[in-house]
């Protein structure tokens, strides 16, 4: 069985590594949001620290708890590893300083600091800017304690493209390191700066680098996903349920994920409206509770997760369908996401598989089941075509079914490949 992560015993954010969408999409692209090869991009983390994301320098920084000074461990389930946040700053709208001693997301992935002076609550998209000072802890390390300024600043907040009632948040985060690739872009300095010690330069001021990649498909932004906290082993990578009991309340200890834009644990919030734990009424506004099974589902159908690998490369475009919910909350597969028929054929979503999030035995599963038809013989698939011949065990999953009425039993969400359908060959291209 998949291991567990380690107890959580107070609030603490998981920066995770999530998928985002193409460049300049237009809004009826949105469908086919490209997916993420390996949720962290690497076969055997933390070892090649180079390509993984989010980064501060040479240092996985996936999980961090939001009640300041609790020391939260990294998503990999075999590293000692840990670090926790302490000397929250906050500049507000006008420019003055006050400290912060949480710093939790609501369900859409707004971040919320708590000041204890006044016992009030600040968005940080209300206020210039944050900072607090990161204590890495690896005791394999020498020295084995690392201390790093980290800056974080609101970027954008818009309408997810599945529906106009839930927003999402963005956010730049940047640390004071030297990051691992040239894919961390650099920040700059901050243009103000919290208030230093009376003597000797000011412990804030440097350069900054973002603590998630930029390039064609990913931003260098993040996202909050709320009550969850991240795990990994291997290429298996996975969310569990941290939100301690009580009602809901901005002190209340929980767990939170920052996902980088760009990758498979962020694409279910942006583009299908979703939220993994929330603990909220379904039917609130901007409320869309998918549940942890659904949104790991929902991020192995992203990564096109296999027989313990993803299956498919940064960029492939994909469409996904909402099973677990009549209506549909989310639904890429009407005719407004395809583009112009040609003169002859036509073009048409076909079933990949049905992801479902874990197996009988709780390892991650994927890829549920086999969609075959006569014109499809062999099944689809974003990456492998055929995949009942190219990719190997594909074919040995049960049949999917031939209607949709029974995809829901095999997982919550379907996962769609857009297909030409050729009149005179009845095939695909």
């Amino acid at each position: 069985m998949r291991p567990s992560i380690k107890v959580l015993v107070a609030l603490n954010f998981s920066l995770a590594a999530a998928s985002a969408g193409c460049d300049e999409l237009a809004a009826d692209d949105l469908a086919g949001q490209p997916d993420e090869p390996v949720s962290l991009r690497c076969e055997d983390p933390p070892n090649c620290w180079g390509t993984n994301s989010p980064y501060v320098g040479n240092y996985q920084f996936s999980n961090v708890r939001t009640r300041e000074g609790v020391e939260a461990p990294t998503p990999s389930v075999n590293s000692d590893d840990d670090a926790k946040w302490e000397t929250g700053k906050l500049q507000l709208a006008d420019s003055s300083w006050v400290s912060f001693d949480f710093l939790a997301p609501t369900a859409e992935g707004q971040l919320i600091a708590h000041i204890p002076s006044t016992n009030t609550y600040e968005p940080l998209d209300q206020a210039l800017q944050a900072f607090f000072v990161l204590r890495i802890h690896r005791p394999a390390a020498s020295p084995p304690t690392q201390l790093v300024p980290i800056w974080l600043r609101h970027h954008d907040v818009s309408p997810s493209p599945a529906t106009p009632t839930f927003r999402v948040w963005t956010y730049t985060i940047a640390a004071m390191a030297t990051p691992p690739s040239g894919s961390y872009p650099s920040e700059g300095v901050p243009p103000s700066l919290p208030p230093g010690t009376p003597f000797g330069p000011n412990p804030w001021d440097g350069t900054y680098y973002s603590i998630c990649p930029a390039s064609l498909h990913e931003t260098g932004k993040a996202l909050a996903l709320q009550h969850v906290a991240l795990n990994f082993d291997g290429q298996a990578a996975w969310l569990e349920g941290a939100r301690q009991g009580g009602s809901y309340d901005l002190k209340q200890p929980s767990t939170s994920v920052l996902a980088c834009q760009g990758h498979a644990f962020a694409k279910p919030q942006e583009f299908l409206a979703i939220s993994p734990n929330s603990y909220h009424n379904a039917n609130d506004p901007g409320e869309r509770s998918y549940g942890i099974s659904g949104y790991n589902a929902a991020a192995n159908a992203y990564r096109a997760y296999f027989d313990g690998a993803p299956r498919t490369v940064l960029g492939t475009p994909i469409n996904f369908k909402d099973l677990a919910h009549n209506p549909p909350w989310f639904d890429q597969t009407t005719p407004a996401f395809l583009p112009t028929p040609p003169i002859i054929g036509d073009w048409e979503f076909v079933l990949e598989s049905v992801y479902k999030d874990v197996d009988a035995n709780g390892d991650v599963l994927g890829a549920n089941c086999y969609y075959t038809e006569s014109r499809f013989l062999a099944g689809v698939h974003r990456l492998f075509s055929p995949p009942g011949t190219s990719l190997p065990g594909w074919s040995n999953m049960a049949s999917c079914g031939a209607t949709q009425s029974s995809w829901s039993t095999y997982g919550p969400i379907g996962a769609f490949v857009m297909e030409f359908i050729d009149p005179l060959g009845g095939g695909a291209s």
